[in-house]
């Protein structure tokens, strides 16, 4: 059984809607490598008594994500191995949803087997959103181990992932 799946689609695609659907039937835990930047994020908007419209500002994540990664390139991808070591004892699947291509290579390593989702983006209210130009928002999934496709209805993607899990169970 394959415990460590790395879902790859740009923003909106279901790749967090696809670990909460499969979340119903399996023992999951989702762990973002973004996770400290969404702490940020948060302090961020406490210090300026400001409410996040949304789940995410974009913009803002990729500022300090560009930032963490010149200063210290490491940082984000060490905390999540840490992550991941921890929780794998507890939970039967480790999932991640927010792989960038620079991070593509440990995740491999370290043995994540990648999901591309192919639909269309839905609609999500952000504060800001990320810029597509940003070279970290590129995604690249022509290097996915398999496919699933999101272009229907919430039960056709459920069944969608069902036959992924069974393929990776397999």
């Amino acid at each position: 059984m394959i415990n460590k799946i790395c879902f790859i689609a740009p923003s909106g695609y279901g790749k967090t809607t696809a670990i909460n659907l499969l979340a119903k039937d399996y023992n999951i835990k989702n762990i973002k490598i973004a996770e400290p930047l969404y702490d940020l994020q948060s302090r961020f908007y406490d210090y300026i008594n400001a409410k996040l419209i949304g789940e995410q500002d974009g913009e803002l994540l990729q500022f300090f994500g560009a930032k963490i990664r010149k200063i210290n390139s490491n940082f984000l991808l060490d905390k999540f191995i840490e992550q991941v070591k921890k929780l794998s004892k507890q939970f039967c699947i480790i999932t991640n949803d927010d792989c960038r291509t620079p991070d593509y290579l440990t995740l491999k390593d370290i043995g994540f087997t990648f999901v591309g989702i192919r639909g269309f983006c839905r609609t999500r209210i952000d504060q800001t959103k990320a810029d597509p130009n940003n070279s970290l928002e590129w995604q690249q999934i022509d290097f996915c181990d398999f496919y699933v496709n999101n272009f229907g209805t919430m039960d056709e993607y459920k069944e969608e992932l069902n036959k992924l899990m069974i393929k990776l169970n397999g």
